[in-house]
């Protein structure tokens, strides 16, 4: 029997051994990508908008066999350290593989919240769907985030299986005695990534990118000791045109797990590059290059074993824009400039101004305490910095102040909880914002109560309770968030859960900086904090430049806190979009007139896709995500609102249609049209007095014709007024204009609406219309041409094929109709004085919209020029920018742009 089964071994081993381990290794044929080049994006004239760059990259892959475990950790996480020390020693730096940063507390936080938020944890423990997670998974902090993965249940930082490292293992495999917190974050980071390709071990993790010539010349001269560490090119996408163009051009990032399962197309992978947004993410079939590949053999724990084939990669097809890269930035300094000046205009030295007894939005006022607390409340300041080492005198005595506040503001939210009777606060509005702060960002009540809970909300909301109330009620009904309660168990009385309550709502505020920013806010408004103090924190993080002559003066007296301040404004040191205040957002179309081609389109404030594209800055994205004047949201595209007087043509042409006047019919302003109530008051309160023209009409944007014109329509064939057989010529008309239909932009756009209510205001552009400048813009492109209505398009051509114009409808008038509007806009736009020694005959149509009684009118203006043969049609809204007169200065500079360029 010995003899057989040493025979039978000796079979096995020696005569078919090869064979066998051969076959016990399975093989499996891989495809690993071979990275191509994305298609550049061209303004018109041929200049670069995205491009790519070529740098060089480290990168890792885990392909390396392990006796065991223990080896296997220890030789990553020795491996990556090294990698992470050499690229840090020649000034180059890690890319951010987690959504977790450090503090300048030295404690971690994540740098993404919501939606985003939820997803990396769901990602971390392996979880499909977000609500697959469990509470303590939905919940966990940064920290036990990192404690966990640095934990033996995932990338063995310190020890494993119990064991912690020896010195003779951590000599052996490069890991430090101690490890600090930001080699921690890094070092976790890469593991991360690897994990995600633990079944793709063959396709690299990238470290960093754009590394200089010497990390790459240490890292080829250590190659030996740094197994799976390679150099390789790669491309890194480039934005020129600044943030004027980026809400058009948009940016690129890597592909989400749920883009790559809608993608559904086999030349995608989880390294793919995709458009995030605007034309990046429009022509994205267009732009995506097709990777090559290598066909491999890999074995059955995803080592590379042999290299079979080859096929090289496509390079994506180049896209031209219509738009003009300088008109581009020409007409976002426009906007910004006249914002600026808006914002100037209405600023006073005050503290606060009370707009209650106002009898017009154009009475409102901005008083310099709104700048003042706006640098806090915009996120301007950087809070973290205050507290940390490298903070200046200034920020280090106002920080303390802040934590003294902090806790007396705390002590009193107690208190509002535990005493009857109402606890003052020094300022007007001061409680009620830290309520609404609490209300808004702390889950009192869980999602399955929220219905129920609602009427109680309701309540605390008009007043009928007090906070103490309103805590007190949803305890009674039940419907208090369990997390309050801690671990607290068995029975408590009413008071002790208020107990909870309180230490769970005062221990959650004090880590959130929504809540620190409006302490501080508070502090300025209280005098904790003076003006000047406020200034020199500025100056300290260097927001503001101490190299000029405005802090010469400032810090000697010669000028004060609110002079230093208009002069920031002016010379743009400090921008509208910095302060998020009534105005700070404005929008500009400038189209083709012959084509629907658009040359510009422009969104005030915009964003730095630099920051966005590549390995995105998360700290930057969340300070854009987080400012009040929203710079990610496209306002020529998505932002709606009455297009006010600039309608008055499509009224004008209703009337004349329709027969209820004619070219030479006149009507009598006395300031206010009352055949109807409400009465309608004109823009000219004292009137106008005999209106005996339609163009004269237009010329002076009489609210009182128009009016007239729209109470006509509703009386033809009837006895009384009919508002809804007036509202049908209406909506008729604009319809024909196209307006009831999308632009046609290759952006996100919001849907437009024609009014159907109210058709005497309507008849001036209110009702409830609701227009988006490009919408507007298509409107102004089609009165330039006479009728042709063209969809707008930012698309000149696409891998060298022209993208021909696209003619939606052709509104067929008689050309008296058509020279009448003309000769209407024209007189008006010379009746401004704005275009006062403009060489170029204009014409426009400018108008207000009101959107509620406590903020400013937005501004707008349509126009086209040259009035004879247009080249090009213009359309601008300045939100809430009081009055029309800022955005038909925008207009005239932007004329003028176009004009000198073109001579």
């Amino acid at each position: 029997m010995w003899l057989v089964l040493i025979k039978r071994l000796y079979y096995l081993q020696i005569v078919k051994g090869n064979e066998y381990a051969e076959n016990f290794v399975m093989h499996i044929t891989r495809d690993v990508p071979l990275e191509s080049v994305r298609g550049n994006i061209y303004d018109r004239n041929g200049k670069v908008l995205a491009g790519n760059e070529l740098v060089y990259t480290v990168t890792f892959s885990d392909s390396q066999s392990y006796a065991s475990n223990r080896e296997c950790q220890l030789s990553l996480n020795g491996t990556i350290y090294k990698i992470i020390k050499i690229v840090e020693k020649y000034g180059d730096s890690v890319l951010e593989h987690l959504n977790i940063k450090l503090n300048t507390d030295d404690s971690y936080e994540y740098s993404v919240e919501g939606f985003w938020l939820d997803r990396f944890r769901a990602d971390v423990f392996g979880r499909i769907n977000i609500e697959d997670m469990s509470e303590t998974e939905r919940n966990i902090s940064a920290d036990a985030m990192i404690e966990y993965l640095a934990g033996e249940k995932r990338f063995c930082i310190y020890s494993e299986n119990g064991e912690p490292y020896t010195e003779e293992e951590k000599r052996k495999y490069g890991i430090p005695d101690e490890w600090n917190k930001e080699d921690i974050l890094k070092l976790l980071g890469i593991r991360y990534e690897l994990s995600i390709r633990s079944y793709q071990r063959y396709l690299p993790v990238t470290i960093a990118e754009d590394i200089s010539p010497k990390v790459m010349a240490v890292i080829s001269e250590n190659k030996r000791d740094l197994l799976g560490v390679d150099i390789g090119e790669d491309t890194i996408r480039v934005y020129e045109g600044g943030e004027a163009c980026a809400s058009v051009v948009g940016y690129t990032g890597k592909i989400s797990a749920e883009e790559l399962e809608e993608k559904k197309d086999e030349s995608y992978n989880l390294n793919s590059i995709v458009g995030k947004s605007g034309m990046e993410q429009y022509l994205e079939e267009y732009l995506q290059s097709k990777d090559g590949s290598r066909k491999i053999l890999v074995d059955n724990v995803g080592r590379t074993v042999s290299e079979l084939s080859v096929t090289e990669a496509t390079a994506g097809q180049d896209v031209y824009l219509s738009i003009d890269m300088d008109l581009q930035n020409a007409a976002y300094e426009a906007l910004e400039k006249e914002i600026a000046n808006v914002l100037l205009e209405n600023l006073i030295d005050d503290k606060i101004f009370d707009n209650s007894y106002i009898e017009d939005t154009t009475d409102i006022r901005i008083p310099v305490y709104d700048v003042y607390c706006a640098f806090f409340m915009n996120g301007i300041i950087n809070l973290q910095r205050m507290q940390g080492a490298d903070a200046g005198d200034c920020e280090k005595e106002i920080y303390q102040r802040f934590l003294m506040r902090e806790e007396e503001v705390l002590e009193m939210i107690r208190k509002e909880l535990f005493e009857e009777g109402e606890v003052r606060f020094a300022n007007v509005g001061e409680k009620s914002e830290y309520e609404t702060f609490i209300m808004q960002n702390i889950e009192i009540v869980p999602e399955e109560y929220n219905n129920e809970a609602a009427s109680v909300y309701e309540k605390w909301e008009d007043g009928q309770y007090s906070f103490r109330e309103y805590i007190n009620e949803i305890i009674v009904q039940g419907w208090l968030n369990p997390e309050f309660m801690g671990e607290e168990e068995g029975y408590l009385n009413q008071s002790e859960v208020l107990e909870c309550v309180a230490s769970y709502i005062t221990e959650d505020l004090k880590k959130q900086s929504g809540f620190a920013k409006l302490v501080y806010k508070y502090m300025l408004m209280n005098d904790i904090m003076s003006p000047d103090e406020l200034l020199m924190i500025l100056y300290e993080q260097k927001i503001l430049n101490n190299q000029d002559e405005d802090y010469d003066g400032w810090i000697s007296g010669r000028i004060s806190s609110y002079e230093l301040i208009v002069r920031k404004i002016q010379k743009s040191e400090i921008t509208p979009a910095d302060l998020a205040l009534d105005p700070c957002s404005g929008s500009a179309v400038i189209t083709d007139v012959q084509t629907g081609k658009v040359l510009a389109c422009v969104s005030y404030p915009g964003y730095d896709n630099n920051r966005f594209a590549n390995n995105m800055d998360t700290e930057y994205y969340m300070k854009i995500y987080q400012n009040g004047s929203l710079p990610l949201f496209n306002r020529a595209t998505q932002q709606l609102s009455a297009p006010g007087s600039t309608l008055k043509p499509v009224t004008v042409i209703a009337g004349l249609q329709e027969g209820v006047i004619d070219f030479n019919t006149g009507v009598y302003c006395d300031g206010v049209f009352d055949k109807v109530a409400p009465p309608v008051k004109c823009w000219n309160h004292a009137g106008h007095g005999e209106v005996t023209t339609v163009a004269g009409a237009l010329q002076h944007s009489c609210n009182d014709y128009l009016c007239e014109v729209s109470y006509r329509l509703g009386m033809i064939g009837n006895q009384e007024f009919s508002d809804e057989q007036a509202l049908s010529y209406l909506k008729k008309y604009a319809e024909l204009f196209c307006l009831d239909k999308k632009s046609g932009i290759e952006l996100a756009e919001s849907e437009p609406h024609v009014t159907d209510n109210y058709a005497i205001p309507s008849a001036i552009g209110q009702g409830t219309y609701n227009f988006s400048t490009v919408q507007l813009g298509r409107y102004v492109n089609t009165l330039a041409n006479r009728g042709n209505s063209y969809k707008l398009s930012l698309i000149e051509s696409i891998d060298g094929i022209p993208n021909a114009p696209e003619l939606e409808s052709i509104i067929e008038l008689p050309e008296d109709t058509w020279d009448s509007v003309q000769t209407g806009m024209e007189w008006y736009a010379q009746n401004t004085g704005i275009f006062e020694g403009f060489g170029i005959p204009v014409a426009g149509k400018s108008g207000t919209a009101q959107e509620m009684e406590t903020r400013p009118d937005h501004g707008l203006f349509i126009g086209y020029a040259p009035v004879n043969n247009p080249e090009i049609s213009i359309a601008v809204r300045i939100a809430n920018g009081y009055e029309s007169a800022p955005a038909v200065s925008c207009a005239r500079d932007i004329f003028e742009a176009y004009f000198s360029e073109n001579k």
